[in-house]
């Protein structure tokens, strides 16, 4: 496995822990259709959360990003609508309606070294 797969998959279990421990119940992971994928999906009272995860390595967790890089910077426009469009997918199969879901982001800040991480929630993100 390419080692930026490995460090997502070590985000979204990091994600995955964190929103569970914030009162989230876990719906699914890895949603995909042709269009892209969903990291995870939750629920916390009659909202669905669709999460996508982005995590990078830094030399410690008192600095949050490493030399200037945000993983906030590695979704592009392309990436938002292909999300979206997924979300749309995923909406009309389930039955979910319009103001029932909300995209959040989870940025995750991994030190490698101790082996601690640190999670940012963005909450109801969307690009214009």
């Amino acid at each position: 496995m390419a080692e930026h797969n490995e460090l997502g998959k070590i985000g979204e279990e990091i994600a995955k822990t964190f929103l569970m421990k914030q009162g989230f119940s876990f719906v699914e992971a890895n949603y995909s259709c042709h269009f892209g994928e969903i990291d995870l999906i939750f629920r916390k009272g009659e909202i669905i959360h669709f999460i996508e995860v982005k995590s990078i390595k830094v030399g410690s967790l008192h600095v949050k990003s490493k030399e200037g890089i945000d993983p906030r910077d590695n979704l592009t426009k392309s990436k938002w609508g292909k999300l979206l469009r997924t979300i749309e997918v995923y909406s009309h199969h389930k039955g979910i309606k319009e103001g029932n879901w909300r995209l959040d982001l989870a940025c995750i800040y991994i030190d490698m070294t101790t082996r601690q991480a640190k999670v940012e929630m963005l909450e109801n993100v969307l690009v214009e």
